[in-house]
């Protein structure tokens, strides 16, 4: 069979099987052994098997069906055809009730042709897109934030104070707690304000969290009035710190402008572990 004549077959399989929906032509273009190399779910082995599947499920989920060859290229006795085909959805389909959505789905078959028959094929169809378009799958979640995204929100719910200030705050209040939420090694390096508490950003998460069980909260957290002011090196990952104390409930919070640079630039002092 020459390849015009294998690419006929196609043609008329998809004109008066798939949108004329006439399943009496599967018994003149199909073996009874038909085989179907990546069947659906559902579809039964041989010509009746898709027959069946046709004409029990896909027609009856799809029945305004209209399939669209968009090209085709034969060799011997295979033709591979890539495809288009939409309709409504308005009878359940692979276990999905009818959602009466319109869908346009791509899809690919590679079918071998012998005599004017097909002896075997091949279909691939976008299924994520399919079930994407018919609401069975959830929305793309949004991607995650930026290390920068999450410091600027923090900057937006929680108010910074002055190195100046804080100092000044630090004589009158003495309930006032800093938390340093660098790693320890980094404190040991240069340094922490006097009185500070070392809990790292990613200890602050559990330590300060009422849910968490008991031996791993910190008591000094267990007012979420008390006054704190959050920091580090910088400033970035203090502002973390305070965020995330902002969201578990804290009312009392501010994050040090600048960190424990800006503390030392306003000629403040800072100690090192076994100072204090």
């Amino acid at each position: 069979m020459s390849p015009h004549d294998a690419k006929s077959v196609i043609r008329r399989f998809v004109k008066e099987v798939l949108n004329d929906k006439n399943l009496a032509v599967i018994d003149e273009i199909c073996p009874p052994d038909y085989v179907e190399l990546d069947p659906l779910p559902g579809q039964g082995p041989g010509a009746a098997g898709l027959k069946a599947f046709l004409g029990e499920s896909f027609f009856k989920a799809f029945p305004d069906l209209v399939w669209v060859n968009e090209e085709m290229v034969a060799e011997g006795e295979y033709v591979m055809a890539r495809s288009t085909w939409t309709g409504t959805h308005r009878g359940e389909f692979l276990g999905i009730p009818p959602t009466h959505r319109a869908v346009k789905v791509a899809a690919w078959t590679i079918d071998h042709v012998v005599d004017g028959k097909f002896v075997d094929s091949r279909i691939l169809v976008d299924a994520l897109s399919l079930l994407q378009q018919l609401g069975a799958l959830p929305a793309w979640p949004p991607p995650p934030k930026t290390f920068q995204a999450m410091v600027d929100a923090a900057y937006r719910s929680v108010p910074t104070i002055k190195a100046a200030d804080l100092h000044r705050r630090l004589k009158r209040e003495p309930d006032l707690l800093i938390i340093d939420v660098r790693d320890a090694a980094e404190v040991a390096q240069t340094g922490a304000i006097p009185g500070a508490i070392n809990l790292s950003y990613g200890t602050l998460t559990y330590a300060a969290d009422h849910t968490a069980p008991e031996d791993w909260r910190d008591p000094r957290l267990a007012d979420h009035a008390r006054p704190i002011v959050t920091t580090c090196g910088l400033g970035p990952l203090g502002a973390l710190g305070g965020g995330l104390l902002h969201e578990m409930g804290f009312t009392n919070v501010q994050i040090l402008e600048g960190g424990v640079q800006a503390w030392i630039d306003a000629g403040l002092p800072v100690v090192k572990p076994g100072d204090q």
